[in-house]
């Protein structure tokens, strides 16, 4: 059984959501809704399922609402995380502000986007894998990505050896997902690690980005798992949330 109390668990919630327009204006990504419930209350339900009994969550866009909503949720203890500047810096930098939190847990670390609808067997699959540092991935082959969308550069072994977009990776193997699964190790070394690169800058960057300075910079491996090409979707447009709600999950 997976046992989500086992691991210290961070959500990222604190962007806005330019390109869904409306929408996007009067609410956090999070809450839009999927057949009668929130992204953010199916988010919540699969981690209870799996045991999490506590977790943080990173906000800043229209944090209040979002506080407000969450607390009639019941069964998971939420931790709020509330940042300024969202609006100037990427969700690299959520994850720093994080990492008092996590110097008080100590556990290997889930790490996930709130603005993401899936399949929880890629989480199942994450969390069962062996493998200490894990990139969530749909692998995608032979496909033509957006231009702008977080993919991989992995080897045979399924190692990643970059991370970018998809309009600067030669036939890259899959598109990043938004969850991610850290040894505690690696995870007090990325950190210790954020501490001197956010003093340079580089506030702005996504936390896939970032991950890719640091693995051309430490040399530390991470991996993606194979053969993963469940339903996901991010969203950031109303086309993507009309596709997210004809998602269906065995």
């Amino acid at each position: 059984m997976i046992n989500l109390n086992n691991y210290s668990v961070v959500l990222l919630s604190a962007g806005m959501g330019h390109r869904l327009g409306t929408l996007g204006k009067k609410y956090p990504k999070c809450l839009l809704k999927i057949n009668n419930k929130t992204l953010i209350e199916l988010l919540l339900d699969n981690l209870k399922k799996r045991n999490a009994k506590r977790i943080s969550m990173v906000v800043g866009y229209r944090s209040q609402m979002l506080i407000k909503f969450l607390k009639k949720v019941k069964g998971i203890k939420i931790n709020f995380i509330k940042i300024r500047g969202y609006k100037k810096n990427g969700h690299s930098y959520s994850w720093f502000k994080y990492r008092n939190q996590w110097f008080k847990e100590k556990k290997p670390l889930v790490l996930i986007h709130t603005d993401i609808h899936f399949d929880p067997i890629y989480l199942d699959n994450i969390i069962k894998s062996k493998k200490n540092n894990i990139i969530g991935l749909k692998h995608k082959t032979n496909h033509k990505f957006k231009r702008n969308s977080l993919v991989v550069k992995i080897d045979k072994k399924n190692k990643i050896k970059q991370i970018n977009r998809a309009d600067r990776i030669n036939k890259p193997q899959g598109e990043i997902i938004g969850i991610n699964k850290f040894s505690k190790e690696t995870t007090g070394k990325i950190f210790k690690f954020m501490e001197k690169f956010f003093t340079i800058g580089n506030k702005t960057l996504s936390w896939e980005i970032f991950l890719d300075h640091y693995i051309q910079q430490t040399k530390e491996s991470f991996f993606v798992l194979k053969n993963q090409s469940y339903s996901w979707i991010n969203i950031n447009t109303f086309g993507d949330y009309l596709k997210a709600k004809m998602l269906k999950f065995d």
